[in-house]
């Protein structure tokens, strides 16, 4: 391994659109629109973990140019605000009696989340030459019933700053802030590219690779190119020749020893912490929630634990993953699961 950088996905992380793994219709029309100086507020759609928000990052960097630190800006909506953002958000809230006009002593409706983390960067004028900010929303769908007062923002602060909101479930879009969009379809990176890739790194670590095998790999990590390469890293860790055995078995490792120490911590009762470590592991490993529910079940079922404290964590899984079948909250649903395993760890 690289001695100077030893996490393989940071050392062939693509630096511009060219160097993103296929997908070159997407990135002809993005180049198409970097000529062109101008776009509309535009919506990246496709399954998680296949890089949508990296090829949003880059682009906005190739748009934006020498512009690109002063005027750009990443938020996830699924990420709950913090004390400070919340207290901040009431203050802003509140229109103070001194002041002049008809809201003078008036609240303010601004959902929290836009108020805190949206509205201070949308309402800051373009720095430099270029023609307008750009604001990424990750996982936008989590907004819910605030997508409204999105899209107020939207219209108010157009000119200013163009929005590229990224999801995997479009139909959680309302039709307005859709209506208002090009919608950027992002598919997963094709057998053949992902082979190239795959190849091309096999061959600056001295790996030893089959074609069967990269075929093996592609499968099981589902396309999701960060996923593979650090799976590639780690089967390499045992020596250079790479076989089936060892991916599946380290595969199923990989999985293992996060779930595993998750469990740990939530059977401790401190959840602060088991919920920090949840988003660290669904935002690194790009878990989906099923995904993520299931490694859970699959880990309870090795410990020794009664049948009663068994059935009643799956039964907890089991609420929790029906409820994200429905569309709820992502986050919400896995925090409610963590907290109800850190009470009931009282009476294991």
């Amino acid at each position: 391994m690289n001695e100077e950088i030893p996490i393989w996905r940071i050392k062939y992380h693509p630096k511009n659109l060219d160097q993103i793994c296929g997908r070159k219709e997407v990135k002809e029309t993005l180049k198409h629109i970097i000529q062109q100086k101008n776009f509309p507020h535009m919506l990246f759609v496709g399954s998680k973990g296949i890089g949508k928000t990296l090829i949003a990052q880059l682009f906005s960097k190739e748009f934006l140019d020498k512009d690109y630190n002063a005027n750009f800006k990443l938020i996830y909506a699924n990420v709950p605000l913090n004390e400070e953002e919340r207290k901040q958000a009431r203050a802003d809230a509140y229109v103070s009696t001194s002041k002049i006009g008809s809201s003078a002593g008036r609240r303010i409706t601004t959902p929290a989340f836009i108020q805190a983390r949206v509205k201070p960067f949308v309402q800051v004028k373009v720095l430099g030459s270029a023609p307008f900010k750009i604001l990424i929303v990750k996982n936008f769908e989590a907004l819910g019933q605030n997508q409204q007062g999105f899209r107020r923002l939207m219209e108010i602060y157009g000119r200013n700053c163009r929005m590229i909101l990224i999801t995997t479930k479009i139909s959680s879009i309302i039709s307005p802030i859709v209506s208002r969009c090009q919608i950027v379809l992002i598919s997963a990176v094709k057998l053949n590219h992902f082979k190239n890739l795959i190849n091309k790194i096999a061959v600056q670590e001295s790996l030893e690779v089959s074609d069967e095998v990269v075929e093996v790999l592609y499968k099981i990590s589902e396309g999701r190119i960060s996923r593979a390469i650090d799976l590639l890293q780690l089967s390499s860790i045992s020596g250079k020749s790479i076989d089936m055995e060892k991916l599946y078995e380290n595969s199923q490792q990989f999985s293992n020893d996060n779930i595993r120490s998750l469990l740990m911590v939530a059977f401790k009762g401190d959840f602060p912490k088991v919920r920090e470590l949840s988003r660290k592991i669904i935002s690194s490993y790009k878990y989906d929630i099923h995904e993520f529910f299931k490694f859970i079940i699959d880990e309870i079922n090795k410990l020794p634990l009664s049948k009663f404290v068994r059935s009643n964590l799956i039964n907890f899984i089991a609420d929790s993953d029906f409820r994200a079948l429905e569309g709820r909250d992502i986050d919400i649903q896995i925090s409610a699961l963590l907290s109800k395993i850190c009470l009931f760890s009282e009476f294991m």
